[in-house]
């Protein structure tokens, strides 16, 4: 401790020595930066719950919290940019039920200071940020929670040369008495990226050390990882060659000199998907590059906050492809901000697994995730799935829970997946290299038609269980325009490699004709095909689709599609689907808009198969949106969901905001939220009025009361909470 606190005492002073050792006319200048913000936040909230057995129970819980938020952003020498300040803040709470009261205090710091040169070429820096956490319960705990974390930096990016950025940050997270956690992690990284014409180089290299005292387990893991890619137009651009290599290096020593413990084994998945879906059973997910690029702060799109409509609020669906079937036990969802107890814990977790991403299983749930102390993230951890493509799926935060209007956005910004084991079961070296090899060609051979040759190799393996898995692919594409109103597309392709599962051959078809017979009307036919024998075991699909687009009046467009969908599976199960969806946008007048969607899936199954042999899903929704003066806006949405064998699901939404003065600073805001379903899937009605003045771009003052009723199977529990904020910065 003394070391530590004569190391935070040097780093400051050296940096009040770098303030001070300027001109006075710079020190003047080195507190321009400063900018301050108080928040105030005062709720009061009282539930009452009533149990199936007729038990009643009454809690009142008040809380204060006030914040204090200081930022430094300054240069003191032109080529020295210093940022520092911290958050203060306090939460005062105090819970009363069945006539007894407890008294808590949560104080959270969150001081830190850094120093970086701006030099475009060469830019050193250090920084260090303490975040401290003390909750007090009184007459029961007293605990003290502490991260400190050392950081260095460094930037070179010569002219003409590659760019590379080092970093490297040493973390030690205790409490006061050690009982509860003393972990020390040594964190490296370098990153360099290089780029000359169609060639680009890319490099990653980590190392990170971790100690658990309390455990006596020591890990080390070294990753590296590069990758090369190229890409050339050649034959006056009728051949267009792109190439691809990707090599990963993990390598994992465990030193367990204790029982106690357990060792993450880190995967690389081959991309990160991602999608939203109430049916998370047959939902397909689409690529999402940004959910597995390294950047643990940066929103990737995905959105776990408060939903803004009712076709906003379906299922969270967020995936991996591994290429191989994979073993996971443990996922990280990293988000963009610290959550409270009371809203991290509102989010239940489903895990799925698919070997294709078209039909999934349910594999297990996780009621409540841990979500990290000083790490804002979610540790999901359920028993081992084995899988090429993983998922877990969640809800967006509902508006019954407590102070949820502050949780209007909750980003996603990283998913991690890792392999758990105890310490005692892992060896004490643990080694992996992964190749990734990707390469396409795309050679134009007629002109009218246009006529391609197109062709792929994809190599990954082996990975941490030594499979691998390689294809082949050779096809023939075709477009041509009949006219302006007709056009067709055409694919053919013949795949062949290698699966964990046997030799893998496969046809690949797909059309497509076009008729545009008026600017305001457009139809297409759609066809796909595969035919598909993995170690001798057939699979086969067949899906057709019309898909129709017209303006059929000025402000009314219409999107209508129907089509058939037929599956075989090489256990002997045929899924036969018939598709149909309807979507529309209707703006009669100027400030009034409707915007509608229907969409049914029936599917039929025959063969060999566990379950129901007919199941039918319908989703409806509706929207209107008036404006009937430019300072009023008002909402009223509504959702059915019908499932066959479940009871029908319906969502009412309607919202207003109203702004009585031209400036808009002064909004008020009244919205209701009826969700009328089945028991078992629980009964929501959530009622918020809001008055907000905007004092200043970034000041303002919130009032609110919010009433929520939850019915359920076991119980009923009915909320009125009240909430003062204000917000200043000056």
């Amino acid at each position: 401790m003394r070391r530590g606190a004569a190391a935070r005492a040097a780093l400051f002073a050296c940096a009040l020595a770098l303030t001070c050792a300027g001109p006075a006319s710079a020190q003047e200048g080195v507190f321009a930066g400063l900018t301050k913000g108080i928040e105030s936040v005062f709720s009061s909230v009282s539930t009452t719950t009533t149990f199936a057995s007729g038990t009643v129970t009454k809690t009142d819980t008040t809380t204060t919290y006030p914040a204090l938020t200081l930022t430094l952003d300054t240069r003191i020498f032109p080529a020295l940019a210093l940022n520092a300040g911290g958050v203060f803040e306090v939460n005062f709470m105090s819970v009363g039920t069945g006539g007894a009261r407890t008294d808590s205090t949560v104080t959270r710091n969150r001081p830190f200071f850094l120093l970086r040169s701006t030099n475009p070429v060469f830019a050193p820096g250090v920084g260090y940020f303490r975040r401290e956490d003390r909750s007090r319960t009184a007459g029961l705990s007293n605990v003290k929670l502490v991260n400190d974390e050392f950081a260095g930096y460094l930037l070179w990016n010569p002219v003409g040369g590659p760019r590379s950025d080092f970093q490297f940050l040493r973390t030690h997270t205790f409490d006061e008495d050690r009982a509860i956690q003393d972990v020390t992690k040594d964190f490296g990284t370098l990153v360099s990226n290089y780029a000359y014409g169609g060639l680009g180089a890319h490099y990653r290299g980590a190392y990170l050390r971790t100690d658990d005292a309390r455990h006596a387990l020591e890990t080390t893991q070294i990753v590296h990882g590069g990758r090369v890619d190229y890409s050339a137009a050649l034959l006056a651009k009728r051949l267009l060659w792109n190439a691809t290599y990707n090599v990963n290096s993990h390598d994992l020593r465990t030193d367990a000199r204790g029982s106690g413990g357990e060792v993450e084994f880190p995967l690389t998945p081959y991309r990160a998907l991602a999608a939203q879906s109430d049916t998370p059973a047959t939902a397909k997910l689409t690529e999402h590059a940004a959910l597995a690029d390294g950047n643990l702060t940066a929103g990737a799109g995905v959105d776990l906050g408060v939903p803004a409509t009712p076709l906003d609020a379906q299922a969270r669906n967020i995936g991996l492809d591994f290429l191989n079937p994979t073993q996971v036990n443990r996922v990280l969802v990293w988000v963009d901000r610290s959550l409270p107890i009371e809203v991290a814990n509102a989010f239940s977790w489903e895990i799925y697994s698919s070997p294709d991403n078209i039909i999934w299983t349910r594999e297990s749930a996780v009621p409540v995730a841990p979500f990290g102390a000083f790490e804002n993230r979610f540790e999901i951890d359920f028993p081992g799935v084995t899988a090429r493509y993983l998922k877990v799926v969640t809800r967006p935060l509902s508006v019954v829970v407590p102070d949820s209007g502050r949780f209007a956005h909750i980003l996603v910004t990283e998913i991690q997946p890792f392999v758990k084991r105890r310490a005692g079961e892992v060896r004490s070296r643990l080694t992996n290299t992964t190749h990734l090899v990707n390469t396409d060609v795309r050679m134009r051979i007629l002109d009218a038609p246009q006529l391609f040759y197109e062709g792929f190799f994809l190599y990954h393996g082996p990975d941490a269980f030594g499979q691998r898995t390689d294809t082949l692919s050779n096809g023939l594409s075709l477009h041509h325009a009949f006219s302006r109103a007709l056009s067709a597309y055409g694919r053919v392709a013949r795949e062949q490699g290698r699966e964990p599962r046997g030799r893998r051959t496969a046809t690949v078809s797909n059309a497509t004709i076009t008729a545009e017979p008026f600017p305001t009307l457009r139809s297409s036919l759609l066809y796909t095909g595969l035919d598909e024998e993995i170690a001798g075991l057939p699979n086969t699909r067949r899906a057709v689709f019309i898909q129709n687009a017209a303006q059929p009046y000025r402000g009314v467009d219409i999107l209508f599609g129907f089509g058939w969908n037929a599956t075989e599976w090489e256990t002997g199960e045929i899924a036969r689907d018939r598709l149909l969806n309807l979507s529309g946008t209707v703006a009669p007048r100027q400030h009034v808009s409707l915007t509608f969607s229907y969409d049914a899936t029936t599917t039929r199954r025959s063969g060999t198969f566990a379950g129901a042999p007919r199941a039918r899903i319908r989703r409806s929704y509706g929207a209107v949106v008036v404006d009937p003066v430019r300072t009023l806006h008002v909402v009223l949405g509504g959702e059915v969901i019908a499932v066959s064998g479940q009871r029908t699901r319906t969502t009412l939404d309607i919202g207003a905001n109203w702004a009585p003065f031209p400036d808009g600073k002064l909004q008020i805001i009244f919205a209701s939220n009826d969700a009328l379903r089945a028991l078992e899937f629980g009964r929501e009605r959530s009622t918020l009025g809001a008055v907000r003045w905007n004092v200043s771009r970034r000041s303002y003052i919130d009032v609110s009361y919010q009433r929520t009723r939850s019915e359920f199977v076991v119980q009923t529990t009915e909320s009125r909470m009240c909430s003062v904020t204000v917000r200043t910065f000056f």
